[in-house]
């Protein structure tokens, strides 16, 4: 058996634009979170409005994102003005980390969450 490094081109993101609003869904953006705004400004010029998804920052084996890169994400996701919901493999630890330095520019979503866009 050969491995090979997955470089995550499988995986896919979801622009909505609707009423003037740009919704970017992620899955659990596995290249990164930057990464994908980044791109998402080079196809469309600008940042969305909203960004839904996880962000990968926990792992199932255990262990999170270190503090000082959840620090740093968090930094430039403010920058970008969007407003973020995120869950599942963001992790609770890392996003309580991310709501200190984003503070109502994220919120956690759940089994059961509604949000009104």
């Amino acid at each position: 058996m050969k491995k090979v490094v997955d470089t995550f081109a499988h995986e896919q993101n979801l622009i909505i634009e609707e009423s003037g609003k740009t919704i970017l869904v992620t899955g659990c953006a596995h290249n990164g979170i930057m990464n994908i705004l980044e791109h998402f400004y080079g196809l469309k010029g600008r940042m969305p409005d909203y960004v839904i998804g996880g962000f990968h920052l926990s792992s199932r084996s255990g262990g999170n994102e270190d503090f000082n890169e959840i620090d740093r994400i968090g930094k430039y996701l403010m920058n970008t003005k969007s407003k973020y919901y995120t869950c599942h493999c963001t992790g609770m630890e890392p996003y309580n980390r991310l709501k200190a330095v984003m503070g109502g520019s994220i919120d956690y979503l759940q089994t059961g969450s509604e949000i009104k866009i």
